[in-house]
């Protein structure tokens, strides 16, 4: 894999790029370091956004006139659904992404559910389409469209949408995996059937079903892997998130599971972001030494030790071994 900038490029055309995990120990991700993920070249500038469909007063609006509607801002962890595909077994095709498909940002933009309001939506509806510049399309059922916390977000951290990143104006759907996240929005469409679309039925699907919420999962940050480390007592730090509810707990194993030792969760449990852990470890002798960590979560959730396969290398969650050397 290449390294531009600060990112490390899975693929250049179209970009398909990691935040470098082993900088990522931040709350918020910086937008230099925030990962890209692109099935398209990036489109020519969006110069309005259409609200139509199964609606009683379609409408337009620029990006200037949305950027004069009220505002909400949101921090939201968001992670390509093809997240840890390269540790698949046996192998499956796609974006040979590693760990780094995640990143962290303050959001900005404005609440579907206001224009959707607006435009009265007819009775029947079922599903909301977005429509991207680039050709991309896909649906959220009505209930989640109409969440409050469902944007269409035209900042991150502070700065209008960098191109890479879907300006001037993308869907935001916290604790969603990020191809619902409907980047360079030219179109919203209201649907009273449910949309079958390339990107609905035949990608992002697991078992013919649509890839959804994150599933719960932790990384080792600290030390990095395949770092070499002292035999004495440290502190092992990493991040944990989650789309189902929070984080609830963390546990470290240096004997492929055998035996866990709790971790301690940092800071304020918040909706939609990572939070960082921290673990005191001791190792028992010099060599060679292999750490798992998993999350739990409080919808019940738990990462699992063993690898959970489908075709197209989705929601990859499997605590991956993270291999250290006692010096």
């Amino acid at each position: 894999m290449a390294v531009i900038s600060e990112l490390v490029v899975v693929r250049s055309e179209p970009l398909c790029a990691e935040s470098p995990i082993s900088l990522e120990d931040e709350v918020r991700t910086p937008v230099g370091r925030f990962y890209v993920r692109n099935n398209f070249a990036v489109p020519a500038a969006v110069p309005a956004l259409t609200i139509g469909g199964a609606v009683r007063r379609p409408f337009r609006l620029t990006p200037e006139e949305l950027g004069r509607l009220p505002r909400r801002r949101l921090s939201t962890t968001l992670e390509c659904a093809g997240n840890g595909r390269s540790f698949m077994s046996p192998a499956v095709a796609g974006e040979e992404w590693r760990l780094g498909a995640v990143s962290t940002g303050a959001w900005e933009g404005i609440a579907l559910a206001d224009l959707l309001d607006r435009a009265g939506v007819e009775a029947g509806a079922v599903e909301v389409l977005f429509h991207g510049a680039d050709g991309f399309a896909r649906s959220l059922p009505l209930e989640r469209a109409l969440h409050p916390d469902t944007l269409l977000a035209d900042r991150l951290n502070g700065e209008a949408l960098r191109p890479e990143h879907g300006a001037p104006l993308r869907l935001l759907v916290p604790g969603w995996y990020g191809m619902a996240s409907v980047k360079w929005l030219s179109a919203v469409e209201v649907l009273t059937e449910p949309f079958e679309g390339h990107f609905q039925r035949e990608r992002y699907v697991i078992a013919g079903r649509p890839v959804r919420e994150m599933r719960v999962r932790a990384l080792i940050l600290d030390p990095p892997a395949g770092a070499g480390v002292r035999r004495a007592r440290q502190t092992v730090r990493g991040l944990a998130w989650t789309g189902t509810g929070r984080v609830t707990a963390l546990e470290l194993s240096d004997d492929g599971g055998a035996t866990w030792i709790a971790a301690r969760l940092c800071g304020l449990p918040r909706d939609y972001t990572w939070r960082r852990w921290e673990c005191e470890w001791e190792p028992s002798r010099s060599g060679p030494a292999t750490l798992l960590a998993r999350a739990a979560d409080s919808s019940g959730e738990r990462q699992p030790l063993e690898p959970v396969w489908n075709a197209l290398g989705y929601c990859y969650n499997t605590a991956v071994p993270h291999p250290l050397t006692v010096i």
